[in-house]
């Protein structure tokens, strides 16, 4: 008797140890979010790998393909909520299912938050622009603002209509005396052109580019301005709707243009800068040729996606990178930024470059 009143005065009754109380059931709510990243986890993993996959494949010029290389970025974007979400589920499948396209988001972006090694110039340090001002923009005082904000020793503008190259030239007489104007582009320099040519691109059907040649305090150093064709995507409207479903992509003129581009850039003596609208991002088939020939300045100083172009104007939000500055292997880029869009759906790009010193 004494034996069994000690053992439940020590602990709970048998049947309370034998049957511990259950869990309750997951809420709907729950239940819910389980079963989304259940669900797109592995069809976001599919898409990333799909696309990189088609890539690597030779399937870069597919037009779906070429296409999604403009909003490769923000295809990484559900890895913001699927990677915490993840590591709470304790899933190893939907765990490495998440690691894959955080590998690669690494492996495509991950320099470009890193910090730069220092570098060593040689000679004079100049700043470059490149903006496009958008042809149906009026605001020649926004585009001035834009530029004296950054104030470059010389810059190119795209898409420049007569009243606003007339405004921005009187404007500037006194910081850029030399500037050359064609149609629907300038070149303003406060350092002298030695010898200037504008030609068009794809024999005559491409936009003009401005070749020109400037001095900065005795170094000579080739500056074209360039402005490869728009590539429209091409779409099935159903009963007229404003959102279509995609269909192509006509690539083929932005493709001719940079292709007749790198057949000149052959010809043309170093030190050389390029800069413009390229209609192209980094992750387009042609930016491998380009950057054989030439360095990508945001890449190598600038940081974060550097995104240049709104698709959405209203709400200002940068969307991709399209706009470059480029330069030949005996320049260095010491720094890059983008400004402010001045009225225009292009932001400018900016960038100190200097003479590369010895041993770089």
């Amino acid at each position: 008797m004494l034996r069994h009143t000690r053992t439940h005065a020590q602990g709970a009754p048998p049947a309370l140890l034998d049957h511990p109380p259950a869990s309750s059931p997951p809420g709907f709510l729950k239940r819910l979010a389980i079963a989304g990243v259940n669900l797109l986890a592995p069809l976001h993993a599919g898409l990333i790998i799909t696309y990189f996959a088609l890539r690597w494949l030779g399937g870069g010029d597919l037009w779906f393909v070429d296409a999604l290389g403009y909003v490769l970025p923000w295809l990484f974007v559900p890895l913001v909520v699927l990677l915490p979400a993840v590591l709470l589920r304790r899933s190893r499948l939907l765990l490495v299912l998440v690691a894959v396209p955080t590998a690669l988001f690494l492996f495509t972006y991950g320099h470009l938050y890193l910090p730069r090694w220092p570098v060593r110039a040689a000679g004079p340090t100049f700043t470059v622009m490149t903006h496009n001002v958008l042809y149906l923009n009026s605001d020649a005082d926004g585009v001035a603002a834009a530029i004296e904000a950054h104030a470059p020793d010389f810059f190119g503008l795209r898409e420049l209509e007569p009243p606003m190259a007339e405004a921005l030239a009187s404007q500037f007489a006194d910081r850029y005396p030399y500037y050359k104007l064609e149609p629907g582009c300038g070149f303003f320099s406060r350092y002298p052109i030695l010898q200037y040519e504008a030609f068009r691109l794809s024999r005559g059907e491409g936009s003009w580019v401005q070749h020109c040649v400037v001095d900065i305090d005795g170094y000579q150093v080739n500056v074209l301005s360039v402005h490869p064709r728009s590539p429209p995507l091409l779409g099935f409207h159903p009963f007229g709707l404003p959102l279509g479903i995609p269909t192509g992509f006509a690539n083929q003129g932005r493709d001719a243009d940079v292709r007749d581009l790198l057949s000149r850039l052959e010809q043309v003596d170093r030190p050389l800068v390029v800069i413009g609208d390229f209609n192209l991002t980094d992750q387009q088939s042609l930016y491998a040729p380009l950057t054989r020939h030439l360095r990508d300045a945001h890449r190598e100083s600038g940081w974060g996606t550097g995104f240049t172009f709104t698709r959405f104007p209203r709400f200002g939000i940068p969307t991709w990178r399209i706009d470059y500055v480029f330069h030949s292997a005996d320049l260095v880029a010491l720094s890059t930024a983008v400004g402010d869009c001045g009225g225009s759906d292009h932001r400018p790009v900016i960038a100190r470059l200097a003479f590369r010193g010895p041993g770089e």
